[in-house]
């Protein structure tokens, strides 16, 4: 009976903050995705680090794909923190990290892409959901 009370109350809690749990998402998300990428912004070796692992992978222009991966993940997840432009920062965030995929964690079984997978996963989210109510979105749409 008390976990029955427990439950109602949870479900009621969280059915009422539907917005907490997309800004908890773009949180994570994002600041996962800046504070990995930052050392790539900030350091041309760790940037060139970067290329020759994209090169042992077989991508095509590895400087060119570096650079832009990394602006992907370090905008975008600066636009998910934020919640600027949301859909559009997923969008990217699921594409870059599906080529990551394809290109180097299709190789590995399967636990070493799972990473990318949750990635994947988070930036088609919020492709589909939008930021939620405590974003720059909608400052945006209401100005």
């Amino acid at each position: 009976m008390a976990i029955a009370r427990w439950h109602r109350w949870v479900e009621g809690w969280c059915a009422a903050r539907p917005h907490a749990g997309l800004l908890l998402l773009r949180l994570v998300c994002g600041g996962h995705l800046v504070w990995m990428t930052q050392d790539n912004v900030f350091s041309w070796a760790r940037m060139l680090e970067f290329r020759d692992f994209l090169a042992h992978h077989g991508f095509a222009w590895p400087l060119f794909c570096a650079l832009l991966s990394v602006a992907g993940q370090f905008l975008g997840g600066l636009a998910l923190v934020v919640g600027l432009y949301t859909r559009f920062a997923g969008l990217v965030v699921a594409v870059n990290f599906a080529v990551a995929i394809w290109m180097v964690d299709g190789r590995a079984p399967y636990p070493a892409a799972f990473a990318a997978m949750a990635l994947v996963a988070t930036g088609l989210c919020l492709m589909f959901t939008g930021a939620g109510r405590w974003s720059l979105d909608r400052v945006r749409r209401a100005a």
